[in-house]
């Protein structure tokens, strides 16, 4: 049996996240499981629940970009840091200059400068559209964030990052907003 193409496990991870993400199933497992670690109130989880369905529908287009990001970087691709990178940072600017083109403003505005400039990040790039979401609904960003993370580590957002470094939980509650239980509560 031969070795797929480059190419081939790129289309084959950026079709896994996608299935992976609009899974309206393991969407509503991911509340669950917030609810089970204390991250959500049973109230918070109840209304997560019953905006799921809208909340996927509306969040489709930005969730396809998010998915084509995290598709190339877990695509076993070898490409070197600044390359995968500065391919990310050309993605939004292409996905931009063509929704302009095509005159669809609200599609334009998902590939923001500040999209751009974490796309641009090494590390971090691969989840540049959380910023989008965050700014379309910060409940997607909340939803979308610890979903990803237990989909890769099996645990809420906030577990993860409880064991990196300060700056590296700046920067991802930042992008993703607030995260914690107490400053949802406004504690």
């Amino acid at each position: 049996m031969s070795a797929s193409s480059p190419r081939t496990r790129v289309s084959d991870s950026i079709r896994a996240f996608q299935n992976a993400l609009h899974d309206e199933r393991l969407l509503a497992t991911t509340i669950d499981l917030l609810y089970d670690a204390g991250e959500v109130s049973k109230e918070r989880a109840e209304g997560l629940r019953a905006v799921l369905s809208d909340l996927t529908a509306t969040t489709s287009y930005i969730i396809r970009h998010l998915a084509v990001h995290l598709g190339i970087g877990a695509s076993k691709m070898i490409v070197p840091l600044p390359i995968g990178a500065f391919l990310r940072g050309a993605w939004v600017a292409f996905a931009r200059a063509v929704e302009t083109l095509r005159r669809r403003p609200e599609q334009a505005r998902v590939h923001s400068l500040p999209v751009f400039l974490v796309a641009c990040v090494p590390f971090f790039g691969y989840l540049a559209y959380i910023v989008a979401l965050r700014r379309h609904d910060p409940d997607a960003a909340f939803l979308y964030a610890n979903h990803l993370s237990y989909l890769r580590y099996d645990l809420p957002l906030e577990a993860v990052l409880r064991d990196r470094p300060r700056l590296i939980q700046r920067i991802v509650r930042r992008a993703v907003g607030t995260t914690t239980p107490e400053a949802r509560r406004g504690a």
